[in-house]
């Protein structure tokens, strides 16, 4: 009886430490948590890192508007080129249609 008693109370022991030990590292990663979204926060109202930012987004955009620009550009040639080395009188959709060239 008394090795079960002294297995049960390993067993016992065991489970409190565990459930100690994850309640202690809980309650840190909360405080841990709360001390990087304050940071972040902070930088976030930062009147430099705002400026930066808005840098930023202004030349994504200027970016995005001249890569639409250029692929539009692109598309009408390759449309415009495919059509005018269409065959005619034959359908240039077929696979009987042939580019010469």
């Amino acid at each position: 009886m008394t090795g079960y008693l002294s297995t049960m109370k390993f067993k016992l022991g065991l489970a409190i430490g565990f459930v100690a030990g994850y309640w202690v590292g809980a309650q840190a990663d909360e405080e841990r948590k709360r001390q990087i979204d304050d940071t972040v926060q902070k930088v976030r109202a930062n009147p430099r890192v705002q400026r930066v930012a808005e840098t930023v987004s202004r030349g994504a955009e200027r970016v995005t508007d001249a890569v639409e620009s250029r692929l539009v550009d692109t598309a009408d040639g390759v449309a415009g080129s495919a059509a005018s080395t269409a065959e005619p009188g034959t359908d240039s959709g077929s696979s009987s249609s042939r580019r010469t060239g």
